[in-house]
């Protein structure tokens, strides 16, 4: 036992996709077969908790279930390492949107009631892994983004958390395509495996375009630029344009009366600082 939980502690401090881990890699880890590492843990049950229960006298399959410590309940529930393996063992290739209420079968009572409770709250704060995407209604579905279509852009890769064994082993999409995160992050992926476009990348193309066609003045309002990029969150927005302008990448200015008169959407984009309303954005160039 002194074993089983000090490489379960080292999982921990590992963290990512390494905790919790699965019943299978944790008895890889061990040198072991999953059945003894599982008579091990009904010993350690003080301490250590399977996220499934056994159902009928069957054991929980060593692939899908999760090891973790007791004190460790909560931090699971709402964690993307618990809801990525329950996706990826829920999924099947001809229905690969799950409902959530489906997630949590078979889950720990306590487990099941933090971890349903949490993705609730996730989904309604827009706050899903990158990897992951939910279509809402009176039985939300969640799905891997790389199970959907999107237009023109790609899908990203699955990430190696959900090979559900802790190990960098990635699983190939049985579809085409990806969907639309929640989370409206602040990068996207072009292609499976390629990098994440940030959101200063996609801020500079926004701004280069919509200053080309108004005549290269170097003024963009705030207004044309949200705009251009209907998928970020205003808070992520604001907080993602506040780090370029510490960089000194950007200014941002009212308006006054040199361009045109502002209509009341392009009033209402404006970020207010110091009594000002702020609507127009400058790219600088000593930067």
């Amino acid at each position: 036992m002194p074993k089983l939980l000090g490489v379960l502690e080292s999982q921990k401090q590992l963290g990512g996709a390494s905790y919790p881990p699965t019943l299978e890699r944790l008895a890889e880890l061990m040198g072991e077969k999953p059945t003894k590492t599982l008579k091990a843990l009904e010993e350690a049950t003080a301490r250590a908790l399977l996220s499934r229960e056994a159902v009928s006298r069957k054991k929980p399959a060593p692939d899908t279930t999760l090891v973790l410590f007791a004190e460790d309940l909560e931090a699971v529930a709402q964690s993307d390492r618990l809801l990525e393996v329950l996706l990826q063992s829920a999924r099947k290739p001809d229905a690969p949107a799950v409902e959530l209420a489906k997630l949590s079968e078979g889950l720990l009572p306590a487990l099941s009631s933090a971890f349903t409770k949490a993705l609730e709250q996730r989904i309604a704060e827009r706050r899903l892994p990158r990897t992951i995407g939910a279509l809402l209604g009176k039985k939300p579905l969640l799905f891997f983004l790389a199970d959907a279509v999107l237009p023109a852009a790609g899908a990203p890769a699955r990430p190696p958390a959900i090979a559900a064994d802790g190990a960098a082993r990635r699983a190939a999409p049985d579809g085409a395509g990806n969907a639309i995160s929640n989370g409206p992050g602040t990068s996207t992926a072009s292609g499976p495996g390629a990098p994440a476009i940030s959101f200063a990348d996609r801020f500079d193309a926004a701004f280069s375009s919509l200053d080309r066609a108004s005549g290269r003045l170097n003024y963009v309002t705030l207004h044309a630029l949200r705009a251009a990029l209907p998928d970020i969150p205003r808070d992520t927005f604001d907080a993602e344009l506040g780090a370029l302008r510490r960089q000194r990448r950007y200014s941002l200015d009212p308006s006054d009366g040199r361009h045109h008169q502002m209509a009341e959407a392009e009033r209402d984009a404006g970020i207010m600082e110091a009594g000002n309303l702020l609507v127009y954005v400058a790219r600088r160039d000593d930067a």
